[in-house]
């Protein structure tokens, strides 16, 4: 039986790579990593913790347009996996590495629905790896929920319904706020007041890691690998 592994690697720092995902990576027969630009050929960020932990291994690049048609999206994907169909049909263990954990906003959700459609009977499995959020909130040194605190996950392309983001906020103790460049006047859509608040961009990647507090964190932001954190 084919098998599929999508597992995280947590958000940057190989030595956060769970033993679990080790190991499955390193008994796999197809490594296939996954790339935001078509023609950029430089390691993204799952590729270089691959290479780094085991660089005797082939990996297979697949591109994943950032863009926010779907069906679109899902045909390039596609498109791509047909072109493969030899090498995926010869492959007993299939490992598709993602930042991150494999449960939150995942690309491996899109592979996945790419690759029932040409193998069907596909066995596949997940792996969580540490989130973003989880090692912002070790940086910032304060707890994310303690008893019944809310915490709360919102993506900054929820801009486009700011009355969703403002009703999240509204029973949130916690908030953590991905892909924060989305929101143009991040400040607006925050109420406060805050008892702390983080940003941390390129977490985890010691040569690019910033680190942003207070109002500071909800100012020029930029980078898409942002994560803000905010305590009510």
């Amino acid at each position: 039986m084919k098998k599929l592994i999508i597992a995280g690697l947590g958000p940057g720092p190989s030595e956060l790579v769970t033993l679990a995902a080790f190991n499955e990576a390193r008994d796999s027969d197809l490594i296939l990593i996954p790339k935001s630009h078509e023609n950029d050929n430089r390691q993204g960020a799952a590729e270089k913790i691959i290479f780094s932990l085991m660089p005797e291994k082939n990996l297979t690049r697949l591109f994943f347009p950032m863009i926010s048609d779907a069906a679109r999206r899902d045909e390039i994907i596609y498109s791509q996996l047909l072109k493969l169909k030899d090498r995926l049909e010869n492959s007993k263990k299939i490992f598709f590495p993602v930042i991150g954990d494999s449960m939150l906003y995942s690309t491996g959700a899109y592979l996945l629905a790419s690759m029932l459609k040409i193998f069907p009977e596909l066995e596949y499995k997940f792996l969580p790896g540490v989130s973003a959020h989880s090692l912002v909130a070790s940086i910032a040194k304060k707890f994310l929920a303690q008893g019944d605190e809310i915490l709360t996950i919102i993506p900054g392309t929820l801009v486009k319904d700011p009355e969703k983001i403002l009703n999240a906020l509204k029973f949130s103790d916690t908030v953590a706020i991905y892909k924060p460049t989305a929101i143009e006047n991040i400040k607006k859509f925050l109420p406060g007041p805050f008892r702390k608040i983080i940003r941390v961009d390129f977490a985890g990647i010691p040569e690019k890691e910033k680190i942003f507090y207070g109002a500071e964190a909800l100012e020029n932001i930029n980078e898409y690998l942002s994560l803000i954190l905010i305590w009510r």
